[in-house]
């Protein structure tokens, strides 16, 4: 899980969450949460095509798991913007990522640029090496998202460490709540499915609904991978 908008949850232009907006598993999409939105979310890779849940107690690593808390940022004028903070391990240790969608566009075709890592101690450069800095996983990146008709969207972009080289994503419904999503994240191909169900009940936060999403997958095609996210 990226903890990037979108990552096993829909996002539509707006920046609402939305089955029927861009879904990615690791990749960027250009989208921004609107001001205030919420986003709790907890996945896991496991170390091959078994679905597992997180580290067991035995010692022995049985997958990698990761948490994420994210939050649409009110830029007003400035467009709008998403700040996550990914807990990486149950040693608690953290990496910050933002994402920022400038203001007045318009139109199928949406930019934005953002980083990962903001302090570059996380370990999220996947398997690309920081040529100016080994020890530095902070990854810069900048994408455009295109919305096509019913729910199909796709996602092209690049920039530096872990997307150091041409990254992209599609997805589309299979039904108004399904979604299949496809992704180049620069080293490997991933696959899966999102379902998302709908409103659960009001949110705890006024004048907002509490929704949840849940995502399996296949990273390099043999990694077992799933996600829920709950959004609030």
């Amino acid at each position: 899980m990226s903890g990037l908008p979108g990552s096993g949850y829909g996002i539509r232009a707006d920046g609402s969450c939305d089955p029927m907006g861009a879904w990615s598993i690791s990749t960027p999409i250009a989208y921004s949460l609107k001001p205030w939105q919420l986003v709790a979310s907890a996945g896991s890779l496991s170390p091959n095509s078994s679905f597992r849940f997180l580290d067991s107690s035995s010692g022995e690593s049985t997958s990698n798991g990761t948490a994420a808390f994210t939050i649409g940022l009110p830029l007003g004028k400035y467009g709008q913007g998403t700040y996550t903070l990914m807990v990486l391990s149950g040693k608690l240790d953290n990496a910050s990522n933002f994402t920022w969608t400038p203001p007045g566009q318009s139109g199928p075709v949406r930019f934005g640029i953002g980083v990962q890592d903001i302090g570059g101690g996380g370990g999220t450069q996947g398997e690309g090496p920081n040529h100016q800095d080994p020890g530095n996983s902070r990854s810069w990146y900048g994408v455009a998202t295109y919305e096509g008709p019913k729910g199909i969207h796709a996602s092209i972009g690049g920039g530096s460490n872990r997307f150091d080289s041409v990254f992209g994503n599609a997805s589309a419904n299979i039904t108004p709540n399904l979604k299949g999503v496809v992704e180049y994240d620069v080293f490997n191909w991933n696959v899966g499915l999102g379902y998302d169900l709908g409103r659960l009940g009001a949110s705890p936060r006024p004048g907002a609904d509490l929704g949840a999403s849940m995502f399996v997958g296949l990273v390099r095609g043999k990694y077992a991978y799933w996600s829920v996210s709950i959004r609030f």
